[in-house]
């Protein structure tokens, strides 16, 4: 079987994850209720218990939400792939398919809820803007997604890793919102910004150990894992920073502004998780290394 997979063998299977895939990215957002967050353009006044159910929580405050709970299904579904694709002949494709189907799915169903509440035919042309770039931002965070099963569901260990890495960061938002869904937001805060700033690390050093270091040219995931593993998350704090300056009441430059000037502060302080990233990689690969040199010389001869 080729390194994409192009195989005409376990389409229904590989359709099934990617269903599965799609809907798990989503699923915490399921168990927290699933209501549209408060619109400061909604057309009337509504409590927030009051607000309808959608599929995807719009709104600029919850923007990086969406972008995880969006891309990490499409991770799910590549390393389920992935794995399969070990065992057995599967097709990638079906399960591309699979997670976009579930996308599209949940952006009509939300969008259209959106659309009604914004009353866009009103005449107010914020509503029109504020509908047109939360659209931009989830056909990008879909479009992500599908890139992220591309590179996790390749038979190439390096890649797959290397996509592995780079959605470490959303994955660690993606846990942490399980702790919002079944506690609530007061209760879970004691523990979210640990828990959002460690695990990514593990993750990151766990997939650096199934990289591994052979041949050479994998030096260089270790190198943009742990970089991103660095500006990551100071790049999604000062987005959403920017894009949560209720103050702003939707001044785009300034929102630009304002997420430029914080980003420096916020990458001065998220170094020390790529440290302990880079320390569990080399030690799991040390450790691998010499278990596999042990098997190799405790192996018969002929």
């Amino acid at each position: 079987m080729s390194d994409d997979h192009r195989t005409g063998a376990g389409r229904g299977p590989s359709f099934a994850i990617g269903v599965g895939g799609g809907i798990l990215g989503l699923l915490p957002w399921f168990v927290g209720g699933g209501i549209l967050p408060l619109q400061n353009l909604w057309a009337t006044e509504t409590m927030p218990a009051d607000m309808p159910f959608v599929l995807l929580p719009l709104s600029q405050y919850s923007a990086m939400l969406l972008f995880v709970l969006v891309l990490i299904g499409g991770v799910f579904a590549g390393v389920a792939v992935h794995v399969l694709a070990r065992r057995r002949a599967v097709a990638a494709w079906p399960a591309s398919v699979g997670v976009l189907l579930v996308h599209l799915i949940a952006a009509v169903q939300s969008f259209a809820v959106l659309a009604g509440g914004l009353e866009l035919g009103g005449g107010d042309s914020r509503t029109v803007v504020y509908f047109a770039g939360m659209l931009g931002g989830t056909i990008a965070a879909v479009l992500l997604a599908q890139v992220g099963f591309w590179m996790t569901s390749r038979r190439s260990v390096g890649i797959a890793a290397f996509g592995v890495a780079l959605a470490a960061v959303p994955f660690g938002t993606w846990f942490t919102r399980w702790f919002v869904a079944v506690t609530g937001e007061a209760f879970a805060s004691a523990v979210l910004s640990d828990v959002g700033r460690w695990l990514p690390a593990a993750v990151v050093g766990g997939a650096l150990i199934w990289c591994g270091v052979r041949p050479l040219w994998r030096i260089v995931v270790w190198v943009v894992s742990l970089l991103m593993l660095w500006v990551l998350p100071a790049l999604f704090g000062a987005l959403q920073y920017g894009l949560g300056m209720r103050v702003l009441d939707g001044d785009i430059p300034e929102m630009m502004r304002a997420s430029v000037q914080v980003f420096p502060m916020m990458l001065a302080v998220g170094w020390l998780p790529v440290i302990v990233a880079l320390v569990i990689a080399v030690v799991g690969t040390v450790v691998r290394v010499s278990v596999a040199r042990d098997r190799a010389d405790a192996a018969p001869t002929r």
